[in-house]
This record gives structure tokens, sequence and C-alpha cells, in this order.
């Protein structure tokens, strides 16, 4: 029991310190979770893990959204390739606004079960049943940003004013989760924000949208340095989040 716990825990990621050294790292999420119409993004993007020797059982049990991480030396290699290789249009055009990511154990605390979990992630075979019980049981969030928060109705059509993220079916559902807890925790969408500062920021799990995954996927895709590994992840990562809505990054 001892040495499958060991094994296990070494794919647990170490907690990211605030100190400027190779153990700080950044985690990605996709925005969207997988469905199954996704598949073959799936599908792809967890292959290019695996040969790499990326891929974890703990990630696809722990997240239900599309996730990569590197250590603050890799994330640091990376941006000055996509500084060199990506439109600086891209880099240097602010959005009008850019979301952070919602604390989704407050948001979406109604968003457990099989209901919400997504259908294009790959099995995670028989070390589930001990990932989810080194983390605390089986009850995890699965948010759905198109949803409504306050009832999980699907097709939510109004949204934050202040966050820009989470989705509402009606006044009356808005103001139910904004008494129940949104209010403690919504973050105001930050304005005027460029790539290149969210990319050469900290930890602030800031939104990069679709097209901007996009337009760094070719930026990779054309750089010299495509064949190292850490490339190679993030080209299919930036590919695969561009049809996944974007990605948090913090």
């Amino acid at each position: 029991q001892q040495t499958t716990t060991q094994t296990l825990a070494s794919f647990h990621p170490q907690p990211w310190g605030n100190a400027p050294n190779s153990t700080m790292g950044f985690d990605l999420y996709s925005f969207d979770t997988p469905n199954e119409h996704q598949r073959g993004v799936i599908k792809a993007y967890f292959r290019v893990q695996h040969q790499s020797g990326n891929f974890s059982p703990f990630d696809v049990a722990v997240s239900p959204n599309l996730h990569t991480r590197t250590n603050a030396s890799g994330w640091s290699t990376l941006v000055h390739i996509l500084e060199r290789c990506v439109n600086p249009a891209v880099l240097d055009t602010p959005t009008e606004y850019r979301r952070f990511r919602p604390d989704v154990e407050q948001d979406y605390s109604l968003f457990v079960g099989e209901e919400f979990e997504p259908r294009g992630m790959p099995p995670v075979g028989p070390e589930k049943a001990q990932l989810l019980s080194m983390i605390g049981g089986g009850g995890k969030v699965t948010p759905d940003f198109s949803r409504c928060a306050a009832c999980t109705k699907p097709g939510a059509s109004s949204r934050c004013a202040r966050c820009k993220v989470v989705k509402y079916c009606s006044r009356d559902c808005q103001a139910k989760h904004w008494k129940n807890g949104h209010k403690k925790c919504c973050q105001k969408a930050a304005q005027n924000c460029t790539l290149r500062s969210v990319l050469n920021g900290g930890n602030d799990y800031l939104h990069i949208t679709a097209d901007e995954c996009a337009a760094m996927a070719r930026g990779l895709r054309s750089c010299g340095e495509r064949s190292d590994p850490l490339v190679k992840n993030f080209l299919v990562y930036f590919d695969s989040v561009a049809q996944l809505g974007g990605c948090f990054l913090g």
C-alpha cells in the first residue's frame, strides 16, 4: 500500500511557491470541458502527452478541463519563443476585457456528478479510485461555463457584468447566486490587457482567447524549435484549446 501511494503521489505536482526558481510553475486549463464531438482533439492531445512522458492519470482524474503545465524555466523559454514567432499585433493588441478563472468550488458547487463529467476525456484505468481517494473522494466539481451557475440549466444567455464568465438563465437566478456567494468571490475582468502582458505576468489565471491560442499554435509551428518536446507539447495544447474556448493561465 505504501509503495502504491508513493507511486501515485509522484503524479501530483509539487505546490507552486512564490519564489522565482525552477520549482515554481504554470498551469493551463481549457475554458470549456471536452465533449463527444471534440474526441478527436482530445485523443491527439493525449497521444502527444503520452509520447512525451507528460501524461498522468492524475491529471485526467483531477481536472475536467484540458490541462498542461511546465515549470518556471520551461515557461520562460516558451515565452521567449512565442515573442519571437507570434505576430506582434496578436501579442500587443489589448483586449476590451480579460476574464479571470472563477472560483469553481464556490460558483459551481452544484456541478457535481456524472451528468457534468466531460464526455471526451480518456478513461484513467484502475488507478482512478485510488487517485480520487487521495484527493478526498469522487465528488469533484465540473464547471460548465455555458450553463446557469445557479440552477445548472443549459444554454444560459446572460452573463455577470463584472467577471464576464459566470452565466445565468434569469434575473432571479443571478440575484440568488450573488447572494449565495458570488458576491464574495466575483473578480472583475481586467481591462486593456495584452497577450504579451499575460504571458509575462504572474499566476493570475487570466483567460487567453481561442484566437490567441490559435495564433500561438501557428507561431510555434513555424519556429525553428518545433521539434523540441516543450514546443511540441504546447503546440498541440494551444491547437486543442483553440477549439475549447481558449485557456486560463495560472
